[in-house]
């Protein structure tokens, strides 16, 4: 049997790889420029929305990843003309893996899939600890984990919400 800690280690790998080949779908790249843009108007330090752009894009990328380890490649369609729905199939999947539930379409075991994301989220943050944690508060820290932890998630539930709304199930939960 395999060690979970090997298969965690095995996929986030492949999840990284992954995002170094421009892996976003047409309307993933559409709803992800959109959103860094913003980040860039309204978060005080412009690197902000460039480590929101990288944790979203590493997150999409394992549920890419969790669609490949269980044998689906789902096929999206193009969706750059309802931005907003999309954008709200992927919030409400996003408060649903917040709370250790599937976005949508269950494909690896809930607990694998928070490993996944942990690591992540923890590999995303421990790269910015040099840059500036001792140079602000315990709670700004903690607020700057959140917002890491929000885009790695709000990545991986994009890409389930591209999937439900291609398939035509956006009001699954």
């Amino acid at each position: 049997m395999t060690d979970p800690t090997d298969r965690v280690g095995d996929l986030t790998f492949k999840a990284r790889a992954l995002a170094q080949a421009h892996p976003l779908t047409v309307t993933a790249t559409s709803y992800r420029e959109q959103m860094i843009e913003e980040e860039r108007r309204t978060q005080p330090m412009s690197e902000f929305a460039d480590w929101a752009g990288t944790a979203f894009l590493v997150g999409y990328c394992i549920r890419r990843i969790e669609e490949a380890d269980v044998g689906q490649l789902p096929e999206t369609t193009p969706q750059t003309d309802s931005l907003v729905p999309l954008a709200h199939d992927t919030a409400r999947l996003s408060d649903e893996v917040k709370r250790g539930r599937p976005a949508g379409t269950q494909l690896l075991e809930m607990p694998l899939v928070a490993d996944l994301l942990n690591t992540v989220i923890g590999t995303e943050i421990d790269k910015r600890v040099e840059h500036w944690k001792n140079q602000i508060s315990k709670a700004d820290w903690a607020m700057f984990e959140d917002y890491v932890a929000w885009w790695v998630i709000h990545g991986y539930a994009m890409r389930a919400a591209e999937v439900l709304r291609s398939a035509g199930t956006s009001n699954a939960s």
